[in-house]
């Protein structure tokens, strides 16, 4: 049974028409997988079956499960999770855009589900702190999802960090298939009608390349200004920072948003804009693709992997041949830095959390059972394709028509996601019981010819120590703060407002806004985890 909350939190299947608007990633919880003749663990025989001596009936558990998109009721996905484990699935049902404001609200009233999908660690240590959830000791995962550990501790370790709070763990992370970071791209036409004959490689070849430009009347390079990470990440990467992730540096946990290599890029990326190598614009973020494409501006170091994919309709190589039939992007190596240095944002291979209501440490079969469900989901081939893809020949197809060298397209009308997740199918790479599948499945079907660009032009990742920046207890008091605070002074010494000395006055700033309690925080939580 599928169980709305529409905006007002009032439940039940009327709310099905006020939420058909929301259908765009619908969802129907599946991840089938394991043997369907184990029934749960403590499960009672009927007496029906007992009495005659037949062989035991097992019960079907019965779980609540939240999920953070619309699901239809009764979806092809949900039937095929209750057989294939034995259980009677209540999945509450409840659209994106409302998903954190309604799952705080249900949790504050005591509405609390068997297995909740959570967003952010944050709120995950808020709950934990609130006694809303159970305990998962790391023997009990290793027990009952032992692929899905053996997977995050191999890729994903910093995942722990998110479902740990004082000293216990709260649930399981879910992986991300983030650990390649963004290619850079050049206008290589433009750099060619410049006199360039070569993709820059490195700093001192990039700005050079600027110069060049600067005398047809083409800017360098953009960036999105208005955000705490996306600025000009690549060329702080060269040198051997990531502004605002956590590191460590002779044994101390540090942001790199105040550390002296931060200075360092600010430097040249002053100099640069005073040069009028950099898009004066850069700081509002706005028109980066259109820019890029009309041929304002001929380096970006966020670009997307497929976007030199010709054969793809929407990429970016489709669109610039229509303006120019003569335009041409190519992928070039992440800048090199003075030290040698280069590298981007990952976000890592963790991505969210699956939690567990306290109920559950008093109903041990059923957390078994959550757990057994997502393991099977995020491991089994089989079942995986069946959720996230559904069915070859009707939802999707070879790219080739033959293997998985360019991975799979979808078919129409299944290329309307709404129409794959009536039928309860995710689309996306994606099942509903466990997320991103273990990441040699998930690039598997991502198709060798995209893995192979992240492996060539995406290979130097810089992943936060924790995952994520904000994961720390008073991030939620401070960390909005600081964002603010770097993203203003970084477009004020980038511009020429201030003095790059002025970083210098940032740092203060920084520390004395709750940066240096962060990093605290962030040394204990480090060392705790080191000793484990």
């Amino acid at each position: 049974m599928s169980t709305f909350k529409g905006k007002s939190g009032f439940t039940g299947k009327a709310g099905l028409a006020g939420l058909a608007g929301c259908l765009l990633l619908a969802t129907a919880l599946t991840g089938c997988g394991g043997d369907s003749s184990k029934g749960s663990e403590g499960a009672a025989a009927s007496p029906s079956a007992q009495a005659s001596g037949s062989p035991a009936v097992q019960k079907p558990v019965e779980l609540s499960w939240m999920v953070n998109q619309v699901v239809l009721p009764e979806s092809e996905g949900e039937k095929l999770v209750e057989e294939k484990f034995n259980v009677k699935l209540d999945i509450i049902s409840i659209s994106n855009a409302d998903y954190v404001q309604r799952q705080q609200l249900m949790m504050s009233t005591g509405e609390v589900s068997d297995v909740l999908f959570v967003l952010d660690p944050n709120e995950l240590k808020k709950y934990a702190d609130q006694g809303l959830l159970a305990e998962v000791p790391m023997d009990l995962i290793a027990k009952h999802a032992p692929r899905l550990k053996a997977e995050i501790d191999k890729s994903a370790p910093q995942g722990w960090y998110y479902t740990e709070q004082k000293g216990k763990n709260y649930g399981v992370p879910t992986l991300y298939a983030g650990q390649y970071t963004t290619p850079v791209s050049w206008r290589t036409d433009l750099l060619e009608k410049a006199g360039v004959t070569k993709i820059p490689e490195t700093i001192d070849e990039m700005t050079q390349a600027f110069a060049a430009l600067k005398k047809i009347g083409v800017y360098g390079a953009s960036s999105n200004g208005n955000s705490y990470y996306l600025t000009f990440q690549k060329i702080f990467g060269a040198y051997g920072v990531m502004p605002t992730q956590w590191m460590v540096k002779d044994g101390k946990v540090v942001n790199g948003a105040t550390e002296p290599e931060a200075k360092e890029a600010l430097t040249l990326l002053a100099d640069w804009y005073k040069n009028g190598y950099i898009d004066p614009e850069f700081i509002t973020g706005k028109d980066l693709g259109p820019k890029y494409l009309d041929g304002k501006y001929a380096f970006t170091d966020n670009d997307n992997v497929g976007s030199t994919d010709e054969s793809n309709p929407s990429s970016n190589i489709v669109a610039l041949k229509k303006l120019n039939p003569n335009g041409k992007i190519e992928f070039g190596p992440l800048p090199k830095g003075p030290k040698g240095l280069s590298g981007g944002w990952s976000w890592g291979s963790a991505g969210n959390m699956y939690a567990f209501g306290v109920q559950l440490e008093k109903q041990p079969e059923k957390l078994a059972k959550a757990l057994e469900i997502i393991d099977a989901a995020v491991n089994e081939e089989d079942l995986f394709v069946r959720l996230a893809f559904g069915i070859q020949g009707k939802h999707w197809e070879f790219k080739n028509g033959k293997d998985l060298i360019e991975g799979v397209k979808v078919i129409p009308p299944y290329d309307d996601g709404k129409k794959l997740q009536e039928e309860g199918i995710y689309g996306g790479g994606k099942s509903f019981f466990g997320g991103t599948p273990t990441l040699d499945l998930h690039y598997k079907y991502y198709g060798e010819k995209l893995l192979n660009v992240y492996k060539q032009y995406g290979n130097k990742p810089v992943e936060d120590i924790f995952g994520k920046p904000d994961i720390l207890p008073s991030a939620g008091q401070y960390w909005g703060d600081l964002k603010k605070l770097k993203v203003e002074a970084y477009a004020k010494i980038i511009r020429g407002d201030v003095p790059v000395s002025y970083f210098d006055t940032f740092v203060k700033q920084w520390n004395d806004m709750g940066g240096e309690q962060l990093r605290k925080e962030g040394q204990a939580l480090y060392d705790s985890m080191q000793k484990k």
